[in-house]
Parts: C-alpha cells; sequence; structure tokens
C-alpha cells in the first residue's frame, strides 16, 4: 500500500460523507437562468444551453454522467446534493446566491451584468457580460477587488472626450461597497479637464487644474483617464509642478488605443528616477471574427466545467483502483477538496482555450523607474576628479508586463502594478558613500585596507532602510589617498577630509546616498539635501571634578568668622563684668569674709572664663549669689556653643568640603575670572553663537579661546594628553557635544584609571546631526519617512545607546559619594588639632624663656654691693 493512502487512512476522516463519490454516482449540476435577468432572451438562452450541455455530455464527458436541474429564478433550494451551480443573474442575486452557496460549500460559477464585484476567485467563477467599449468601469472595479492599488483615496483627471455616464460608472466602481471586506472604499475627488487640440493650449489647461490640485488634504494617488496625446502632456505637468515623485503613484488608462495602433511602451517618452507610473491601454480588436454574447459565454463556462468534472472522475478513478473500498471511503474527497479542485481545472481551463470576449482586452505595463540610474555605478572608490552629473532622467527604462485584463476572467497579474510601491528598489544594488566616523559610522578593514565590516549608528539605520525597500548596499569609499584616523570619534563634521570628499561625490549625484553624519545647517552646501534629524545632540561643557579643600583648619570650619569673633569678644567681656560684680558685691562685707585671691583679681577671672568655655571649670567660684548667677549663665551659654561645635565637626569630617562648582553657563561666567574655556573654530557652534543676540551666549563667545578642530582630544596620544591636563590643572573648560565629552571621560578613565572629569548639568545649543543626499534625489521624501517611523518605534534610541559610553564608577557627580557611610578620620582631618598643640607648646616655651630672662634681669637690678670700709 503506497504511504500517502496509509497516511490518509489513519489520519483523514475515518468515516464516509453522505455526499457521493463520482465513482459511484452521477453529478449534479443546477443551472439557474433567472427570467427577470434575462427578459426575451430567456427562452433562446435556455434552448440553446440544453442543447450545449446535452451535445458536451454525450462527446466531452468519458467518464461519468451528469444531471442537469434548471430554473428559472435564484431561490432554489441548494440541499439537494449539487456538485455545483452555474447562474446567469444580476449582481445582487448573485451575489446573495454565492452566499448561500458558500454555506452548502457548493461551486458557483456565474455569468452576470457589468460592473458587478467580481465574486472572491478562491471560491467561485465570475463572468461579466460587457459589451465592447464599454469595460472601462468593469475593468477598474476589477482592479479594486483584485487589490491591484491600495488606495483610500483617489484623484480622477479626465478631460471631456469622455462620456458623463461613463465617468459616473468609473466614479461607482471605486467608491461602492462590496461585501468582500478585504476592499475597501476609495474616496474618489473628479476634476475634469477640457480637451484641447493644440499643444500649447493643452498643457496650459493641464497646468491650470493639476497645479491647484489640493494634494496636501486629498492624497497623491491619480487615476488619469486619457488619451495617448493627453498621457505624455500630463506626465510632462505633473513633473513640473512636482506632484510626480516617490509617494505619488499615477495610473494612466488610455482608452484611444487598439490592436493595430502597437504597443504602448513606443509612445511613452521620458521616465524619471523614483517615479511610480503604470499603464493600462486598450488592445481590443473589433474585427468581425469576435465573439460576444450572454450564449457564448455561458456555453464556454459549461465546457470548462465538464471539463473539469471529466478529469474528476478520471482522478477519482485512478485512486480508488489503487486501494480497497474501505480505504476509499476513508480517503475520498470532501466537498470543499472537490469545490477547490473543479475550481482550479475550470480556471485552467478558461485561461487556455477560451475565445469569446477575448476580443475586449486591456494590457497592463509598470515603470521600473527605482534605482535605475545607478546601475552603471560599479567603483568601490569615487574619485573627486570626476565632475560628470548624474541626471535622474533614465535612458533605457524597463517597462514591465505585469497583466491583462479580459471579460470571462478579469485581470491576470503575473507582476504587481505598482512595483515600487510593494518591492521597494526590486533588490537592486544602490551605491552608500561612507567613512570611518563612531559611532555614526564604524568600518573594519583587514591587512589589505579592504572594509571587511561596516556598522554604526546610521549603517544600522541603512540596514533597516535597505530591508524594508528591498534594496542592497555597496559600500563607496571617499577616494583621497589615506583614510584618516581610525580614531575619529570627535572630528568636526563639516571640516575634516572626508566630509569634504563626501559632500562633493554626493553633489554630483555618483551615489544615492551617504550613510555619514552631518550638521544640518540652515545655509546647505549646493547640491545636497539633508534627511531628518538622526540623533539631536546638546551641548554641554566639561571641567575638572571640584577638589576637596584642605583639612588643616578642619577644627575651624563649624563656625564662621564672625562666630568666632563673637565669642572671642565675649570671653573678654566676661572676665572684666565677673571682676566687677564680684568686687561691688556687698555680700562679702556683710559675711566679713576677705577678697584676698582667687576672682578677686581680673588676671585670674578671664582665665575661669576662659577655662569654663573648656569645660574645665576653676578652683574658686563666687560666694555671691550675683557672681553665682553670671557664672551660671556662662555655663548655659558654654553648653550651648559647645554642643554644637561638637555636632558640626562631626559633620565636616564625615562631610568633605569640595570647591565650588561651576554646573551651568550663568556660573561659568560669573567664574570667568577663575576659568578659561575654549570651543571649536569653524564649528557649528561657533556659527550659532555669532547668531545669537542672548546676552550669556556673547559673553560666552567674547571670552572664548578658539581651538582647532578636536581630532588629538584623545586620551591615548600625546597631543590629547596635554589637552586634558589643561582641562585637569589650570582651571580649564572644554564646550563641545555632550557625547564626544563623554567619549573624552571615558577614554581619560581607561588611560588613566581615576575620574578626573565631570560634565555640566546645564545642556544648551542643541546639534541635529543627519545623513545627505543629491539635491535631485526622488528618494529624499521616502528615506524621511522611514526614518520617522523608526524614530516612532523608538529604534534609532535604541542603536544609538548600544554605541554610548556605558555608565561606569566615574558617573556619578561625586567622588567622595563612596565615602560618606565609611569614613575612617585620619591625619588630615586631625593636622588642625596638632597644629594647635605646637602652637600652644611653642607659645609656652616662647612665654617661659620670656619669664626667665625677665627674672634674671630683675635679679641683677636689685642685687646690692657690699663694699669693705677702709680708712
Amino acid at each position: 500500500m503506497p504511504i500517502w493512502i496509509l497516511f490518509l487512512c489513519l489520519f483523514g476522516r475515518g468515516v464516509a460523507e453522505d455526499f457521493p463519490s463520482l465513482i459511484t454516482a452521477n453529478a449534479s449540476i443546477a443551472v439557474v437562468l433567472d427570467h427577470q435577468f434575462l427578459q426575451d432572451q430567456f427562452q433562446t438562452v435556455t434552448d440553446e444551453l440544453k442543447d450545449h450541455i446535452k451535445e458536451l455530455a454525450r462527446v466531452k464527458l468519458k467518464h461519468g454522467g451528469v444531471m442537469v436541474h434548471y430554473y428559472s429564478w435564484t431561490a432554489i433550494n441548494l440541499k439537494k446534493g449539487f456538485l455545483a451551480v452555474f447562474s446567469v443573474a444580476s449582481c445582487e442575486d448573485t451575489w446573495s446566491l454565492f452566499k448561500r452557496v458558500q454555506d452548502e460549500q457548493i461551486l458557483l460559477f456565474a455569468l452576470t451584468e457589468v460592473d458587478c464585484p467580481r465574486l472572491p476567485t478562491d471560491l467561485a467563477i465570475t463572468v461579466t457580460s460587457s459589451s465592447a467599449g464599454e469595460e472601462l468601469s468593469q475593468m477598474i472595479l476589477d482592479l479594486r477587488t483584485e487589490r491591484a492599488f491600495n488606495w483610500k483615496s483617489a484623484i480622477l483627471l479626465h478631460d471631456d472626450t469622455l462620456s458623463r455616464d461613463m465617468i459616473s460608472r468609473v466614479v461607482q466602481a471605486m467608491t461602492s461597497q462590496i461585501d468582500d471586506e478585504k476592499v475597501p472604499s476609495v474616496s474618489v475627488t473628479v476634476f475634469k479637464m477640457r480637451h484641447e487640440v493644440n499643444e500649447y493650449l493643452r498643457r496650459k489647461e493641464m497646468y491650470r487644474v493639476i497645479s491647484r490640485l489640493p494634494v496636501k488634504y486629498i492624497g497623491e494617488n491619480f487615476l488619469a483617464i486619457v488619451t495617448t496625446e493627453t498621457m505624455t502632456t500630463m506626465a510632462e505637468t505633473a513633473r513640473d509642478v512636482h506632484m510626480s515623485h516617490t509617494l505619488a503613484q499615477w495610473l494612466y488608462i488610455v482608452s484611444d488605443t487598439n490592436q493595430r495602433t502597437g504597443n504602448l511602451s513606443t509612445l511613452i517618452n521620458d521616465l524619471f528616477e523614483g517615479e511610480n507610473i503604470a499603464y493600462i491601454y486598450n488592445k481590443t480588436d473589433d474585427g468581425a471574427h469576435c465573439k460576444n454574447g450572454i450564449i457564448c459565454y455561458s456555453k464556454e463556462m459549461m465546457d470548462a466545467f465538464i471539463s473539469a468534472l471529466d478529469s474528476a472522475v478520471q482522478e477519482e478513478f485512478d485512486i480508488a483502483a489503487q486501494v480497497s473500498d474501505e480505504e476509499w471511503e476513508a480517503i475520498r474527497p470532501d466537498k470543499v477538496q472537490r469545490r477547490d479542485m473543479l475550481l482550479k481545472h475550470m480556471q485552467q481551463h478558461i485561461t487556455a482555450y477560451s475565445k469569446c470576449g477575448n476580443c475586449s482586452s486591456w494590457q497592463a505595463l509598470a515603470a521600473d523607474t527605482w534605482g535605475a540610474t545607478y546601475r552603471r555605478h560599479t567603483d568601490s572608490v569615487i574619485s573627486n576628479k570626476e565632475d560628470d552629473n548624474v541626471t535622474t532622467l533614465i535612458e533605457n527604462v524597463d517597462l514591465l508586463q505585469v497583466g491583462f485584463w479580459r471579460p470571462i476572467d478579469g485581470f491576470k497579474f503575473s507582476d504587481v502594478l505598482f512595483p515600487h510601491i510593494k518591492h521597494g528598489f526590486r533588490g537592486k544594488e544602490l551605491p552608500v558613500l561612507t567613512y570611518h566616523n563612531p559611532p555614526w559610522t564604524i568600518l573594519q578593514s583587514n591587512a589589505s585596507g579592504s572594509i571587511v565590516s561596516y556598522g554604526g549608528l546610521l549603517f544600522d539605520i541603512v540596514g533597516q532602510f535597505a530591508k524594508s525597500k528591498n534594496f542592497t548596499i555597496r559600500i563607496v569609499l571617499p577616494g583621497h589617498i589615506k583614510e584618516e584616523s581610525s580614531n575619529e570619534t570627535s572630528t568636526d563634521m563639516m571640516h575634516s577630509t572626508s566630509a569634504k570628499f563626501t559632500l562633493a561625490a554626493v553633489s554630483k549625484g555618483k551615489v544615492a546616498l551617504a550613510a555619514a553624519a552631518f550638521t544640518i545647517l540652515s545655509d546647505p552646501p549646493p547640491g545636497i539635501n539633508y534627511t531628518i534629524p538622526v540623533s539631536i545632540q546638546p551641548y554641554s561643557f566639561m571641567i575638572a571634578r571640584p577638589r576637596e579643600l584642605s583639612r588643616a583648619l578642619l577644627f575651624l570650619l563649624p563656625f564662621t568668622t564672625d562666630t568666632w569673633l563673637c565669642l572671642a569678644l565675649a570671653v573678654i567681656l566676661m572676665g572684666p563684668t565677673l571682676y566687677i560684680i564680684h568686687r561691688l558685691s556687698p555680700f562679702y562685707d556683710a559675711e566679713e569674709i576677705t577678697r584676698e585671691g582667687g576672682l578677686s583679681t581680673i588676671h585670674n577671672c578671664l582665665w575661669y572664663v576662659y577655662g569654663a568655655l573648656l569645660q574645665q571649670g576653676g578652683m574658686y567660684l563666687p560666694r555671691a549669689d550675683s557672681g553665682r548667677l553670671v557664672v551660671g549663665t556662662w555655663w548655659i551659654v558654654v553648653l550651648v556653643v559647645v554642643t554644637t561645635y561638637s555636632g558640626n565637626l562631626v559633620a565636616f569630617l564625615t562631610f568633605p568640603k569640595l570647591e565650588i562648582p561651576v554646573t551651568t553657563l550663568r556660573e561659568l561666567l560669573q567664574n570667568s575670572a577663575t576659568y578659561t574655556w575654549s570651543i571649536n573654530k569653524g564649528s557649528y557652534l561657533e556659527m550659532q553663537l555669532k547668531n545669537s543676540d542672548e546676552p550669556k551666549y556673547v559673553s560666552l563667545l567674547k571670552g572664548a579661546e578658539l581651538s582647532t578642530s578636536s581630532n588629538g582630544m584623545e586620551a591615548n596620544n600625546i597631543a590629547g594628553t596635554k589637552y586634558l591636563d589643561r582641562v585637569r590643572n589650570e582651571r580649564h573648560v572644554v564646550i563641545d557635544w555632550k557625547l564626544r565629552l563623554n567619549y573624552l571621560k571615558r577614554a581619560d578613565t581607561a588611560a588613566t584609571d581615576s575620574c578626573d572629569f565631570v560634565l555640566s548639568s546645564e545642556e544648551f545649543m542643541e546639534e541635529r546631526v543627519a545623513m545627505i543626499v543629491p539635491a535631485d534625489s526622488p528618494y529624499l521624501p521616502v528615506i524621511n519617512k522611514e526614518i520617522n517611523r523608526m524614530q516612532k518605534a523608538g529604534l534609532i534610541t535604541k542603536w544609538l545607546s548600544a554605541y554610548l559610553p556605558k555608565r561606569d564608577r566615574c558617573w556619578q557627580t561625586s567622588s567622595m559619594a563612596s565615602e560618606v557611610n565609611n569614613h575612617t578620620v585620619n591625619l588630615s582631618d586631625m593636622q588642625g588639632s596638632f597644629f594647635v598643640l605646637f602652637l600652644g607648646v611653642f607659645s609656652a616655651f616662647t612665654i617661659l624663656l620670656s619669664e626667665w630672662f625677665y627674672n634674671r634681669r630683675k635679679r641683677r637690678n636689685d642685687q646690692i654691693v657690699i663694699k669693705p670700709y677702709m680708712e
């Protein structure tokens, strides 16, 4: 037993369906000829079709048989085991019958009136009986149902050679509601032009109508039903008013051609890069041999059914002969499989053998314009010596034969009507100019200098654009002798050698796009256009991290200078005050207490007050209440002062005092006497500062040093080290992109393993970065649209973050933050106390020597010299 039969036996239905096999029973078909629709032709069509079906069953149906049931209305009972239904009825009745047929899973092939939406081609067959010259509206309706264009709105342009009735039918075909949910209605705006025989008048009329179209509100999808002469003039006028571009779609339907006039491609003069243009032109043969009419279509459809039925019966015989009866009952086709098999065979038969209505034929062409002018560029290096411009006019354009239309089977497409809308550049190779400039573009080369890989933010963007618009990237390098240093992270994007070569090549149209970062200027260089910004870089400034101040006089920091002065004055005043109160108190006289020693001298009172301030007390205390009140009050003051001093001293020991930070432009300008700053000469920032009237920006530029390009601002070269040492040691400030300064910080940290720099908290003067395209590039709107989508999706932010310096230990604004919770008191903290100790001991020894010399001198003066008495 074949494997496939065994598989069907195991996983098939397992039981026979009620629907009989074509081997054991004749097929049954319902033929519905709606009397109300056919009217006077009903009897003639019925008789002719009966005779034809009998003849087909006798001659062409070699296997099995067929039973035909005729009905003159569409409201028939479908639960009679019909294999298929053939109907000739109105459009409304045809769709109503289709819905009922679908519930019963029966094949329906229908002949209906013109301007009727065809039934879904994967479920049924529809033929419209249109007469020659009346098929335009049906053809447009078929375009819509086949989803040849995906328009929500359209602008219909026509002249007065088209009848009012036909225009109404075309509009109806575009706007009518269709039961198929996949086919939305199109909003149509109709503009009529006068038909002019004179070329000048025709062009003038075209310009009058097209230039006034409110495309901003009604879209840029154009359906032009015109003659051959009008088509050429309209295409030129549309280009002149910039309405034929990559985001616009133009469908020209040319009705005044026929089979004898030849191919329309010979009448198409010029096509330009990036246009979306399609043509449908008439190839109708109006000879006497042409067949048409309801009877002709009905016979051909029955021919196709009988042929499909015969093939289905033969196939079932062949399979049944290889298996047993039980196996056949398990694997024989069900209703859906049999319907699909009959449908496929009928469609193939109609396509191959149909002759009815073939004289009415329309051909569809599509222009393959995207990327056509870049096919001849094959070099990987573009030299600046070439100065030939690439024009956007395509000399040898490809006109694709994308399909044809016949009344019996509608449109048969071999390709899409607008290939670039659906398939972008259709796999073409586009030259993209670039150079090494991290993080925007990162090129890696091998030992021989060939580029082996590329990356960076711009290539992430271009790669996504290439994926969505279906093209491949061919990297092109500027043609200068030697690539600049691979460390061009902070290279000025307007003045580097690579940037100059790139601008020259793009302005001459040698590449489709430059994947290089350029600053958007209000007055761009000639020959280029900017894309929308891919990134917005704010300016900031880098300064040496605030240093910790000397802690030699740490013990003085808890109180300010005026506090210390007030405290010293209080000590000086409290000594005499205590002495006066003690001397004037009558308590001692009343109690007959002598006032000798102790607090009876002003000298001892001063030392007592000073000792109490140091919480040492004294040997003598006043006995009078007045003196005791003075001393008690002083002790309270001492308690408050000492407690406050101790608490603040702990805080100053825990939190080191740093230099006053400079984090904003205002603070930088306020400290202009202490700090210097520099900006890049010729940079975007310098230009913006020169054009600004804001006082702080005027002062910033006036006090700035204009340095050359920051190529050398890298921590791993001599020039960069000297530059950073100036910032580190000489109170110098660097003003640049925050991105570049972060790179500098990261490089210095890697080189020195220290965190010596900090960035300002304020950001100012944003600079917009974009890619560039040739000035006449038609793809700028497409690129901008894709970049905008990436930005809204958050892709560009995600990609850029992957190339930015990662957060490390130097990212914190304070280098002492890690010491707050675990600070050990060291010699630096205590050096002030040792200095006071040294000063006190030195003063004591000085006074001791003074006392010794004073005492010695006094003794000499007081010594009495005794001389012997001599007579």
